[in-house]
Formats: structure tokens, C-alpha cells, sequence
């Protein structure tokens, strides 16, 4: 236990009020306040004039051993409570139930058996739970009017983007139907709507395009943006791309499904916003140029032998579309154009109408512009124009069949199906999580794997591609005030309605007017450009991923842009937690508070004392980062400090100088205990051959440390041996449990666990209150050498005529090391020990032991 000491003054009166308000601060008998040498008591406790307490702490110095005695914190507890939850060394999984969502409405259907059988199906079908606390007068009506409005929209959107996974408008009708119904029943937000969705369908598309490529098909040298329908395939190539697509798609709901069984819904943490963002906005780029060829009404092909290859290609893409200016035809190019504005002003429209509370359902541009112009081409008003039109659609579903998988799967349509699935879900779960955090609902990623995966592998035997949550459907579904998934339900069935009796109505629509559906559609991924600015801003590290994700995806395949893109983001945290910030601390004046030294100005330095915090976990990458932060900015390499120590040692042992070859260096210094002389004399310089003893003992500030494996406890291990060879005293505070269980282990850790302390205050009171008694040992050694050259000085002067005193005196060594101190000479210093305890004593006493102590103190003070 540290008492704190106020400073010493002369003044009787300064004295006399500094006792009083230390007795008034601690009374008798109880512990003394914890303070640090050096603080004026009279001095203003904060400096904020507003402030009108002052807190006072009175405790013992704890140690972490001390203080888990006191409270009873056991290690059998200790390690008890850690393997509940640490499953791998460092690795924590909260206790409780897992990534099971609560309750929403109700008891959870009452208890018992009954209870406990309906629990765990609204488990696994949350629809049973939203039928069960469904109040139709409150929900039904914004429901009802949600479904109808998304089901409108929805209706020409998947028929749109089916043309992207190079299939017929259909079967953009089956997914959009199949997936809604599927993720109506098993899902488990109730603002996601889940359908056909840009970036999906294309990734789909190019998926199957690759596999026919590898398979040998004639298909058209084109690249796999370029769009394509059924009519413009060959019968072979349509088969072919068909059967790739249902195995396309089967594989990826077996891929979630497999994840969500695994529990892996964390596999999503690794895909943050900005990589996400830059993601979809490269994929969205992509889809616009997928679109040129059936917005301009002429193939765009482009040559295999085009350089570089494998990359670029949307460049390529571009290049021979400019090329390719004479075969335009330009009414497919007005058209094209009419039907992008005309989506714009009715978006624009409805989003005016919306703030202005006139109405709150948006206009249904994209049905009325798809009615339209097929009315039209049915009209025959677009005859001799030369306007591609989607071709046949069937009436009802197309018959199930199984997808062919020992015929068609190879090791890359396996490899594209994994990257498929991966954001697939990442897509759908980046918008449900939006809505959670806005509605407080609960969202459960390992069930949505199920959702997603259920719905791909029953779409995949009816004709369906792999689909995701659509961002422009489940906004709306939002602003209408949509409550649950029974608006999904609305939407799909009159989706189904559509497939079963007005399938055939579309076989006239022109395909320019679809591709302008998709593009209208991609601004809220092209605005995402819009958070650039802000993410330069806020953190370079997410704007350098936003664009290395970016431009891989528009530079390269969108699967290979979103590998890079991960391998970026794993890049940035191997970084972030290999090369750490490190600092030293500094101690508020009169308070235990202790901050970075570099941001907070009225911190202070202790003497002798270095506290270094480390702002990371300690493991094999930041080992070496580690040790030499903390040897950088405490100023200490601990080997070169060793190695002058020894030095220090083997000089001081060779080093035996006469009284009369050391008379002129003492009077040359002025007993100042080093000096020069001429005439046969020797230098003896003290300070020269003492190693600096300005710091005496490290801080480790382990407050920010998560966790330390093996490479860390032997990096630390070395670290304290270093500083233990020179002299210096390290101690670890602020250590979190998981640390100390590691070190804790038998054989890992050499760290001592009486030097373990439980703040950085108790770590700093026990290094001065140890530096004491090493600074009184210090000063013995130095005092015992003074005296001794004052007195075998003193008796060459009285035996200067006399030969055989002379040679006596010789036999005699100025320097002594302190092991070779007499016992006696310790006892006659003991007296003094207790003076210069008392400052008060000291000041007042002008003796010259007082004197050599002030020498002592300068020549420490030079060194």
C-alpha cells in the first residue's frame, strides 16, 4: 500500500495547511489515498471552473493476484466460465440460444408439449407464427394494397431479366412466382421480397454461357454480356443453355442449403458495405452493357482473339459497339429511348406524389409502357421496323424435370455455382438487415439460408433461375406500409394469375423495351457512386476497397471482380491487426487517469517509468510489430542497455587506481567522483562507465489486447527476459481474462504473476515503491565509494613522508564494487536512511553526507 506525499516546503504555514488537508483526506484508520511522489496537494484538483467535487478513492494497491483473492475470483471460476464460451483458445461464442430469433407477438403458443412442438415449427416455417399473431383489420388493408403494387411491378421486371440468364420471358414469371411463395413461408423478415434480381440473373446467365463454351457449342462469338433470347439461339445451344441454367440453379440452393445447415450465415460478416457497394455497382455497369446489343437492335460481336484475353471485356464490348454505329437501327434506338424517359418521368412523378402525401402508391410505369407497346406490335404498328420482339410465351408452367446433373456439371460450373450462392445471399440479406435495424425485427441468417436455398432448388425442376431479394420490390413494399409476408403472398398470386392466362399476350413485346425496364431499374445501384465521396472522408482503407472492387468487376468477370474484392478485404484486416497503434501514456496531474502522451498535452511522464499500451491483439503476425513498437517509443532497446551493463561491469572490475595515481583526478573534479589529470594520472570518469539508470521499470498496458496465442506468449516471454538482463522491471496491467488464461497454461508463460496489476495506477504506485528501495541501494553503493576515496585521501596526505606508508596507501583501490562493500559500512548508512526518508529532515540538514547525496544526484541527473 502506497501512501500518497505532498511536496515539501519550507514555509511553516504552506507546511501546516498540507497536514491538515492530508488528515482531512485520510482520516485514522483508513487506507491511505493512492497517489503518486511528487503531487501538490494544494493544487486545483480539475481544471474546470464548473467542477465542484472531487472524487476520492481509497483502496489498497492491487495486484491481479491480490484482487482475485479479495473478491474471490478463483482461477478454477476463472477457467470454468471461459470454456463455456471459448471454444478454440481465443474464439468466443455467446452462451444462450444461437442465432435463434425472439418471439415477435405472443407467449410462443402457450406451454407444454404443444407449446413446444408449435415452437419448433415457427421455427423452422416462420409463416406459422406470422398467420398465428395476424390482425387482418390493422394489416390486411396496407398488405393488401403493398402485394398488389409489387405484384405489378414485379410482373415486367423478372420478365426483363430473365433475358439476362439468356432465357425466355417466362421463366422470369416462374421465379419470380416459385420464390415469393418459397420465401412467404419460410422466411423470416417481413419487409424482403424475394424474386428476380439484376446482377444474379447475369451471373446465372454467364455461368450457363461459360459451361456451353467449355461444352463446345457453336454458339456466337459474342461475349456473355451480349443479350440473347430464345429466338436467337439454335435449338442445340437453346437446350444446352436451358439445362446449364436448371443445374446452375440447383446447385445453388444445395450450396445454401448446406450453409445454413453448417450455420454459416457469418460467412456474410467478410463482405462489408463498401465491398458490397462497389459489387453491385460494378455488376450494375455490367448489365447496362449487357443491354446494347438489344437497345440498339444489332449483335455486337466480338472476336475471341481480342486482346488481352480474359479481361476488359466490357471495353470490348463498348469499342465494337461504336463500331458497329452503321448497323444500328435506329427505331429499335427510339424506342429504347422513349421507354427509359418515359420510366423516368413516371418514377419521378411518383416520387413527388409520394412527399407531397397525395398518393402513396406509385405509378405502374413499367406495366402500362409493357401493355403498350405490345399493343401496339400486336397492332401490327411496328411491322417493317425491324424491333426484336421476345417470341413465344406459353400459356401455364412448363412440365418439371430434373435437372441434368451427371450430364452437365464440371468443376467451373461448381466453382461459378459457389460464387452464385454467396451473393445471392449476401444481396438479400444486406437488404432484410436494413429493414431490421429500421423496424427492430428480428433476423435470423442461418433460417434465410434455408429460405433462399428451398426456393432455388424447387425452382430448379420448374424452369426457374437462381433468384435473390429484388432492392427496388422491397422498397416499395416498405413505403406502403407493408407489415408481413401475406403481401408477398398477394403479389405472387397475381403473378401466378399472369402465367396461367396471360403468358401468351406477351409474345409481341419488343425486347428494347425490357432492357429499358432493367436499366430504369439499376439507378439505385449507379447511385451507389454517390458514396465515394463519403467513404474518401470517413476511411480511405473502405473507399480503396469500394474501388478495387469496382474495377475489378467492370475490368474482369463479375465472379473474379468479387474474388478480388474479398481477397482485398481480408487484406485490410490482416493489416489493420498485424501493424496496430501503439503508444506511451502519460498520467493525468492528481488523478488516476492515464492518456496517450502524443494527443493529450497535460499528460505527464513519470520518472523512470515508461507505460506503453499496445491498441492490438498480440498473435504470430503482430509478434515482431509488437517488440518493436515497445522498444521504439519507450526509448529502451533492452539488448543494447544489457550490453552496456556488462560493459559497465568489466570496466569497473579491471579498474584499480591507487590513491596516488588518482589524487589528481580528485582534485581536479572537486570530489565531484570523476575528473582528468596530467602527469602520470589516470581519467576516472563514473558516468562514462555507468549504463543510464533513468528507467527502471515497463508498463504493458494490455487493456486493448483480445487475445495472444502461442508465437505471442513466446515473443512475450522474450521480451521480459531481455529487460530482466537490463535491469529493468516489466509489469502487465489491465489484462481481460482471456489473456490471463492463456497465460495461465503450465510451460507457455514466464510472466511472474505477483507482477500482474489490475489498473495502470496500481502498476505505477508498486514501480515507484519498488524503484525506492533500488534507488537507496544505489545510493549506498555510491556513498560507501565516497567515503572511501575521502578517507584513503585523506591518510596519503598524512602519510605523504613516510615510504612505507606510501606503500601501504598503493595496496588500497579507489573503486569498490558494492558487493565488496563492508556489512559495516551498510550499518553506518542505515541512520541516514531514515533522514533521507523525511524530506522535511533533509532539506533541513546541510551535512556533508547531504552534500554527496546532491552530487550523486547530479551526475545521475547528467547521465
Amino acid at each position: 500500500m502506497a501512501m500518497q506525499r505532498s511536496s515539501v516546503s519550507t514555509s511553516a504555514s504552506k507546511q501546516q495547511k498540507i497536514q491538515q488537508l492530508q488528515s482531512s483526506l485520510t482520516p485514522a484508520g483508513d487506507p491511505p489515498i493512492i497517489g503518486v511522489s511528487g503531487d501538490n496537494m494544494l493544487d486545483r484538483m480539475s481544471p474546470c471552473p464548473a467542477d465542484s467535487g472531487v472524487v476520492e478513492v481509497k483502496r489498497p494497491v492491487y495486484s491481479q493476484a491480490k484482487f482475485d483473492t479479495a473478491y474471490q475470483e478463483t482461477a478454477a471460476l476463472q477457467e470454468r466460465l471461459l470454456r463455456k464460451n471459448f471454444i478454440i483458445d481465443s474464439v468466443f461464442v455467446p452462451g444462450g440460444e444461437r442465432g435463434r430469433p425472439a418471439s415477435v407477438g405472443g407467449d410462443g403458443g402457450g406451454g407444454g408439449c404443444c407449446g413446444g412442438c408449435l415452437a419448433f415449427v415457427e421455427r423452422f416455417v416462420p409463416f406459422v407464427r406470422t398467420v398465428r399473431t395476424y390482425q387482418p383489420r390493422q394489416h390486411l388493408p396496407p398488405d393488401l394494397i403493398s402485394g398488389l403494387s409489387t405484384g405489378v411491378m414485379r410482373i415486367p421486371q423478372s420478365m426483363a431479366y430473365s433475358l439476362l440468364a439468356y432465357l425466355s420471358p417466362v421463366h422470369g414469371l416462374y421465379t419470380a412466382f416459385i420464390a415469393g411463395m418459397t420465401y412467404c413461408l419460410l422466411g423470416t423478415s417481413p419487409h424482403l421480397v424475394l424474386t428476380c434480381q439484376g446482377v444474379v440473373s447475369l451471373m446465372v446467365g454467364q455461368a450457363a454461357f461459360r459451361y456451353a463454351e467449355r461444352s463446345g457449342s457453336n454458339l456466337t462469338t459474342a461475349l456473355a454480356g451480349v443479350n440473347h433470347t430464345d429466338t436467337s439461339l439454335e435449338l442445340l445451344d437453346q437446350q444446352l443453355i436451358m439445362n446449364a441454367v436448371a443445374v446452375t440453379t440447383l446447385l445453388v440452393g444445395i450450396y445454401q442449403l448446406v450453409f445454413g445447415c453448417l450455420r454459416l450465415g457469418m460467412l456474410t460478416n467478410y463482405l462489408s458495405d463498401p465491398l458490397v457497394g462497389g459489387f453491385t455497382t460494378g455488376a450494375a455497369v455490367e448489365v447496362v452493357i449487357s443491354q446494347l446489343s438489344a437497345m440498339l437492335g444489332c449483335p455486337i460481336r466480338v472476336p475471341k482473339s481480342t486482346p488481352p484475353p480474359g479481361a476488359l471485356g466490357n471495353f470490348k464490348i463498348l469499342y465494337f459497339a461504336l463500331a458497329s454505329l452503321p448497323s444500328y437501327n435506329w427505331p429499335t434506338v427510339g424506342l429504347s429511348a422513349v421507354s427509359i424517359g418515359f420510366l423516368a418521368l413516371t418514377k419521378l412523378i411518383s416520387a413527388r406524389l409520394s412527399e407531397r402525401r397525395f398518393c402513396q402508391v406509385p405509378v405502374p410505369g413499367e406495366l402500362i409502357l409493357v401493355v403498350a407497346t405490345t399493343v401496339l406490335a400486336s397492332a401490327g404498328q411496328l411491322d417493317g421496323l425491324s424491333i426484336g420482339q421476345v417470341g413465344p410465351v406459353p400459356r401455364g408452367f412448363a412440365p418439371l424435370r430434373v435437372p441434368p446433373l451427371t450430364s452437365t456439371v464440371d468443376a467451373g460450373l461448381v466453382q461459378d455455382c459457389a460464387v452464385v450462392a454467396i451473393v445471392g445471399f449476401t444481396v438479400a440479406l444486406s437488404v432484410a438487415k436494413k429493414f431490421a435495424l429500421q423496424y427492430d425485427t428480428e433476423l435470423d441468417a442461418n433460417q434465410e439460408f434455408f429460405a433462399y436455398g428451398a426456393g432455388n432448388v424447387l425452382g430448379s425442376f420448374a424452369g426457374c433461375f437462381a433468384s435473390t431479394s429484388s432492392m427496388s420490390c422491397s422498397a416499395l413494399h416498405e413505403s406502403l406500409g407493408g407489415r408481413s409476408q401475406v403481401a408477398n403472398l398477394i403479389a405472387s398470386g397475381l403473378v401466378l394469375l399472369t402465367i396461367l392466362f396471360l403468358g401468351p399476350c406477351f409474345s409481341t413485346t419488343p425486347s428494347c423495351v425490357l432492357s429499358a425496364i432493367i436499366l430504369v431499374n439499376l439507378k439505385s445501384m449507379l447511385w451507389q457512386f454517390g458514396d465515394v465521396p463519403q467513404l474518401w472522408r470517413v476511411s480511405k482503407i473502405d473507399f480503396l476497397l469500394w474501388m478495387v472492387t469496382f474495377v475489378s468487376v467492370v475490368c474482369f468477370k463479375v465472379d473474379t471482380g468479387l474474388i478480388i474484392g474479398v481477397a482485398f478485404s481480408l487484406l485490410t484486416i490482416v493489416f489493420r491487426s498485424q501493424w496496430p497503434y501503439a503508444c506511451v501514456l502519460g498520467r493525468i496531474p492528481h488523478t488516476d487517469i492515464y492518456k496517450n502522451l502524443a494527443v493529450t498535452p497535460d499528460a505527464c511522464e513519470i520518472d523512470g517509468v515508461k507505460i506503453f499500451r499496445y491498441e492490438g491483439s498480440l498473435y504470430f503476425a503482430s509478434a515482431d510489430h509488437f517488440r518493436d513498437s515497445l522498444y521504439r517509443l519507450t526509448g529502451c532497446n533492452p539488448r543494447q542497455l544489457a550490453l552496456k551493463r556488462l560493459a559497465y561491469n568489466r570496466n569497473l572490475r579491471q579498474l584499480r587506481v591507487t590513491v596516488e595515481e588518482a589524487m589528481p583526478a580528485l582534485h581536479g573534479a572537486g570530489g565531484s567522483g570523476g575528473g582528468g589529470g596530467g602527469g602520470g594520472g589516470v581519467t576516472v570518469d563514473y558516468g562514462a562507465l555507468r549504463p543510464s539508470a533513468s528507467l527502471h521499470h515497463v508498463i504493458l498496458d494490455f487493456s486493448c489486447c483480445s487475445f495472444i496465442d502461442s508465437v505471442g506468449i513466446r515473443m512475450l516471454n522474450r521480451v521480459l527476459a531481455d529487460y530482466s538482463e537490463a535491469g529493468v522491471t516489466v509489469y502487465l496491467s489491465n489484462t481481460r481474462a482471456a489473456v490471463r488464461f492463456m497465460l495461465s497454461k503450465p510451460g507457455a508463460s514466464q510472466v511472474n504473476p505477483a507482477r500482474l496489476y489490475l489498473t495502470n495506477h496500481d502498476a505505477v504506485v508498486a514501480a515507484l515503491t519498488e524503484a525506492r528501495k533500488l534507488e537507496e541501494m544505489q545510493w549506498l553503493e555510491f556513498d560507501s565509494r565516497q567515503r572511501r576515496l575521502h578517507f584513503e585521501a585523506t591518510a596519503f596526505s598524512a602519510a605523504s613522508t613516510s615510504a612505507a606508508a606510501a606503500a601501504s596507501a598503493r595496496r588500497h583501490h579507489v573503486s569498490r564494487l558494492a558487493s565488496e562493500v563492508g556489512q559495516e559500512e551498510f550499518q553506518d548508512s542505515s541512520e541516514e536512511d531514515e533522514e533521507e526518508s523525511n524530506p522535511e529532515l533533509l532539506l533541513l540538514n546541510g551535512s556533508g553526507e547531504r552534500v554527496r547525496r546532491l552530487q550523486w544526484q547530479r551526475s545521475r541527473t547528467a547521465n
